[in-house]
């Protein structure tokens, strides 16, 4: 009976530890799954409604001293001192009538990349919380149509 019983938590404890070892934390999951991921960190989203292609749209408070906030803006000003054009926004919206079950994901994955914190930065199909100048560039170079 004693073997039986060590057995049991043996598989117990293996089986709990297999499972720890293959989990992902909530909301890194919430936000990659089903995303496509480019070596520069962004994911792939539905961009916010009335955004013009081959802008970066930047998403931080306004009128805000926090350090997101002048994080965003720096940002802006080195994106505009590169010649890139920059829209800034504080919110997003959708038009999107009838989603496909593909849009509505994207729409999922787009509102994480929101939530993650200021700056939110998202162009043609890609998004990225805080992410640096270089990375910006650089994806808008990939991306740019």
């Amino acid at each position: 009976m004693r073997l039986w019983m060590i057995l049991l938590l043996a598989l117990g404890l293996a089986g709990g530890v297999n499972w720890w070892s293959k989990r992902v934390p909530s909301d890194h999951a919430a936000v990659t799954a089903g995303s496509v991921v480019s070596s520069d960190g962004f994911i792939s989203v539905e961009m916010p409604g009335n955004t013009p292609p081959n802008t970066v749209l930047v998403l931080a408070p306004a009128n805000c001293p926090s350090e997101q906030a002048q994080r965003a803006e720096a940002l802006i000003q080195a994106l505009q001192d590169q010649g890139i054009r920059v829209a800034r926004g504080n919110s997003i919206d959708f038009n999107i009538a009838n989603p496909s079950a593909e849009q509505r994901a994207a729409v999922d994955r787009t509102v994480e990349v929101f939530k993650q914190g200021a700056p939110a930065v998202f162009i043609n199909g890609m998004g990225m919380s805080n992410p640096s100048l270089a990375q910006v560039a650089a994806v808008y170079e990939k991306t740019r149509q």
